[in-house]
């Protein structure tokens, strides 16, 4: 009897076991489907913020390159009023080089007709004292120079030149300290007869 209900049965039971096999791939299918629609939403929610953080990258970069270009402006600025400020500085420099070179051009001069003298080159010597009286007559060292000028003739036996310097010292600088040495030159020209 159980044999016969198992013959009986047993299509029924291998028809319901070809409908759950068949169930079974039906029910895979769909939740393979499922899943597979899941991982493509999950694909475009991560699409989507991969979007949206490339979005937020380019506007960081647009504002970079904002601050960028204004730097680059203000250095820009900065180079141009450094480089003005530079050569300002430079040409006040240049000027006041030129300031005490010429200041001390007077003072060079005089000294090189000195060591013109100590050096018995007199011709140059007087040449040297002459330029310096006729560029620099009001200099401190003008009543000095035309004494040494005087002496130069006198020691070159230039007699009527150097009475002429040693006078000049007298009516040009009356108050200056060689004056008076000019007077004894003067009066030891006139003792000597020349």
């Amino acid at each position: 009897m159980l044999l016969g209900a198992w013959l009986c049965g047993g299509p029924a039971l291998a028809q319901s076991r070809g409908e759950r096999l068949e169930l079974l791939e039906e029910r895979m299918a769909a939740v393979e489907r499922q899943v597979a629609s899941q991982a493509l939403v999950e694909m475009a929610r991560q699409l989507a913020a991969l979007e949206e953080e490339q979005r937020r990258l380019r506007g960081e970069l647009e504002e970079l390159r904002h601050e960028l270009a204004g730097a680059q402006g203000r250095q820009r600025e900065q180079y141009l009023d450094l480089d003005e400020r530079l050569r300002e500085l430079e040409q006040r420099a240049a000027a006041a080089s030129a300031a005490a070179a010429a200041a001390a051009a007077p003072e060079a001069v005089y000294q090189q007709a000195l060591t013109l003298l100590k050096e018995a080159r007199y011709p140059e010597a007087a040449e040297a004292l002459r330029q310096f009286l006729a560029q620099h007559a009001t200099h401190e060292r003008a009543p000095n120079a035309q004494y040494w000028l005087g002496e130069v003739h006198y020691l070159q036996r230039e007699y009527p030149a150097a009475r002429a310097a040693f006078a000049q010292v007298i009516s040009a600088y009356p108050q200056s300290p060689v004056a008076g040495e000019a007077r004894q030159r003067l009066a030891r020209l006139r003792a000597e007869g020349h």
